[in-house]
């Protein structure tokens, strides 16, 4: 089905129930579609009288390809969103949609005897925008980024307004849009703010860890920067035999500083206060108590080219 990063975890509370409708009411026109059409289309002049048209239209379908891919999409964008949203969220933004185009129809004058596809397209939107990355196998075989897919369904509202437009007039050109989008704006008004917020806290998390292992950085620079020049005196009186008072002392604070399990570098590679890696590395008072030892006989740092 899919191949990235997907947020949110499938649920078919309400998801399940209207793909079957779609099945439902296929099956239902496969045997009157006339009949089920004036039943459960939308039909301005009817729509009081008929209120249920205002939702029904939507299960209607024109054959089997139209079938396929609502129900296909409905089943596969709309369980990730109602897992991730909840069913009585979800639920809001599915009458939303639906409830947009249709209420847009009536005031237009224009009945809808067949899915628009105005829920799917409003789906493909607000997933495309919280996951622009996840791929899809069109056809089950063509790896594609759903924000491309998002905006062919963009490009394809697009041609079918201005085809509509020509053919129909305004009035069918604009339902589709408008229910598309009002879906969509329900979205981005409930949703927008709270994705933007979940961001900027794990942004602020981010940064708050990073300033802390900096300043953790820099106390250890000082610290070593401060305690190295004594190390070296220390070696330096030892090794021409004097044995300076204190020495035993700073040996002592250099075993407290010492941290378990910290993996330290070969003697060869230890440079003292002349590298800031050493400098900011936890095992500085190990190396160092090492190097007290002879290890390594002294510090070399090689020079860079340039």
């Amino acid at each position: 089905m899919t191949s990235g990063r997907d947020l949110f975890a499938p649920k078919l509370g309400l998801t399940l129930p209207l793909c079957g409708l779609h099945f439902v009411f296929f099956l239902l026109a496969a045997m009157n579609p006339k009949r089920v059409v004036e039943l459960f289309g939308f039909w301005p002049h009817q729509a009081l009288a008929q209120p249920w048209g205002f939702v029904t239209f939507q299960f209607l379908h024109s054959g089997p390809m139209s079938l396929f891919f609502g129900a296909f999409a409905l089943y596969i964008l709309g369980s990730a969103l109602e897992g991730g949203w909840g069913t009585a969220e979800y639920t809001a933004f599915w009458g939303v949609a639906t409830l947009g185009a249709s209420l847009s129809a009536w005031t237009l004058g224009t009945p809808l005897l067949s899915d628009p596809f105005v829920v799917p397209i409003s789906m493909l939107f607000a997933y495309a925008f919280l996951f622009p990355e996840t791929q899809f196998l069109v056809f089950f075989v063509i790896p594609v980024k759903v924000k491309w897919l998002a905006w062919l369904s963009a490009a394809f509202l697009a041609f079918a307004f201005f085809g509509d437009l020509v053919t129909y007039g305004a009035g069918p050109a604009l339902v589709r849009v408008l229910g598309a989008g009002a879906g969509f704006l329900f979205f981005w008004v409930r949703h927008h703010g709270r994705f933007k917020a979940r961001k900027a806290a794990r942004e602020a998390v981010v940064a708050v860890k990073t300033a802390a292992v900096v300043r953790q950085d820099e106390a250890l620079e000082k610290r070593n920067r401060e305690l190295f020049p004594r190390v070296e005196a220390l070696r330096a009186s030892e090794k021409a035999g004097v044995a300076p008072p204190g020495g035993e002392g700073l040996r002592n604070e250099l075993g407290r500083l010492v941290v378990p399990g910290v993996n330290i570098c070969k003697p060869v590679d230890f440079k003292g206060d002349r590298d800031i890696t050493c400098l900011r590395c936890e095992g500085f008072a190990e190396c160092s108590l090492r190097y007290l030892s002879g290890q390594p006989e002294e510090i070399v740092v090689k020079k860079r080219d340039g």
